[in-house]
């Protein structure tokens, strides 16, 4: 069966009303003018909550960095003794924001019609940093306490 090029129009079946007005068909795979597009199908479209998940994860990723900074800052100036509690307080803040991120990942996963692909990177990221925050600022101590 071949198609009608563009230039060639399709004429209506003469069952239709529009047939004896003169209208053509729409080429195939697409829809007559002013009909409703089909519900469902894919899941696309923009998604805030995930957009707000992986702007999140770059402030977690920054964040990061600025912890690195600032404990190689500490060491070099040999003031050991607000090591810990800068790395302490900046580890809480960090933990906080892996949570807010896992928490905006699961959100804009879990929406429909919205893609899931930013909010899937946002829980991955979020979720590992949250997973870090909890083994450095809570065993980590508990283990050298016990040694």
């Amino acid at each position: 069966m071949s198609y009608p090029t563009p230039s060639e129009p399709t004429p209506a079946p003469s069952t239709s009303p529009a047939a004896s007005a003169g209208a053509f068909a729409p080429p195939p795979g697409y829809a007559p003018a002013g009909a409703a597009p089909a519900p469902g199908g894919t899941r696309g479209g923009r998604n805030p909550w995930g957009l707000a998940a992986i702007i999140s994860a770059a402030v977690l990723v920054l964040l990061l960095v600025l912890q690195l900074f600032v404990q190689v800052g500490i060491l070099l100036s040999q003031t050991y003794d607000l090591f810990g509690p800068i790395t302490g307080i900046l580890g809480i803040v960090e933990g906080l924001v892996a949570l807010v991120t896992v928490v905006l990942g699961l959100v804009g996963l879990f929406r429909r019609d919205r893609s899931p692909v930013l909010a899937a990177i946002a829980l991955g990221a979020g979720g590992f940093a949250l997973l870090s925050a909890v083994l450095w600022n809570v065993l980590y101590p508990l283990i050298l306490s016990a040694a």
